[in-house]
């Protein structure tokens, strides 16, 4: 069994990315598609999010779907100002995603607002993040703030629409066919990277396709020199073209299609992952204390098939397959 087929074991819901609040959305939902792809996740107008044909019943702090449980819909979020306009205009209502404690939302002050971007699965809003938050994550910057070690590890963190994708299935896109698709599996890796080394144990695998890459790029190897440093248990992996030199890590060197196919970063603490409480504003903390895991394959040539997961059964068996057979 090669990754690719282990893979093919896992599947994941599938969730939209709504962007609400938003008087003119399309340059901002161009951006989202080129980012997050158009496979499992699906970006549509905000405006959508109050269309008709939603039965739900609510109880007035949420949504009660057929099997009793409490939920929250986009249309719940948004009331519709028709003040300066002929045509209704979805606006955001704050204090009701503020009062939802089940919904992960990165806001600040409801006036300093302008948009917002909600993760949506079937019917109920599963996270919240403004666009500012998005922006400064993945929307406004380039690859080249981690390949240069511009960007520390300080300083990556996952908006909640963005960790709110943990176990959806996707397929992103590298050069040419997406300038931004990739970007979204680098600031992961860089996220799950320091997972590990802000807890200083535990043990880091990860895969570069080419072992060259670590030293070819600066900022990978401050990484890896950092997290090594602090007493993580590092294994590299990735085809042999040029070994890193003065590492502290465990080299693994094979030319099979897992080796030359895969992208993986799998962080797993010290006592193994177990079941870590779920916490809206820390993932940081979740991935520290239950571990995190990213897994990807190259299907075609520049396309990556995989999910990320704080998963701790998904995490161990990703984890064991990479110990046992690469």
């Amino acid at each position: 069994m090669t990754l690719e087929q282990f893979l093919d074991r896992f599947d994941g819901p599938e969730r939209s990315v709504v962007v609400v609040n938003r008087t003119d959305p399309d340059p901002v939902i161009n951006m989202l598609v080129d980012t997050f792809g158009d496979d499992a996740v699906r970006v549509v107008d905000g405006r959508a999010a109050d269309a008709p044909g939603d039965r739900r019943l609510t109880d007035g702090a949420g949504a009660v779907g057929g099997d009793g449980t409490l939920g929250l819909t986009p249309r719940e979020l948004t009331t519709v100002d028709a003040a300066e306009s002929d045509e209704p205009v979805p606006a955001l209502d704050v204090d009701v995603l503020r009062r939802h404690e089940d919904v992960p939302f990165d806001g600040g002050d409801p006036a300093d607002i302008e948009n917002l971007v909600l993760l949506v699965e079937g019917d109920e809003v599963v996270a919240g993040s403004t666009l500012g938050e998005l922006g400064d994550a993945v929307l406004f910057v380039n690859s080249d703030l981690y390949i240069t070690g511009s960007r520390s590890l300080s300083d990556v963190d996952l908006p909640s629409v963005i960790s709110g994708l943990d176990d959806a299935t996707f397929t992103l896109r590298g050069y040419p066919e997406s300038n931004r698709q990739k970007l979204l599996l680098i600031t992961v890796s860089r996220f799950i990277e320091r997972a590990a080394w802000t807890a200083g144990d535990g043990t880091l695998r990860s895969s570069f396709q080419r072992l060259s890459r670590i030293d070819d790029e600066v900022g990978t190897r401050e990484v890896y020199e950092r997290v090594a440093d602090t007493g993580v248990d590092t294994h590299l992996y990735g085809v042999p073209d040029e070994l890193p030199q003065d590492l502290d890590a465990v080299v693994h060197a094979g030319d099979g299609p897992d080796f030359a196919d895969s992208w993986f970063v799998v962080y797993r603490p010290p006592e193994g992952p177990h079941p870590a409480e779920s916490d809206p504003e820390s993932d940081l903390k979740r991935g520290i204390e239950g571990g995190v895991g990213l897994l990807a394959v190259e299907t075609e040539p520049r396309t990556w098939r995989g999910l990320w997961t704080f998963d701790s059964d998904r995490v161990s068996r990703i984890n064991r397959y990479i110990e046992r057979n690469l």
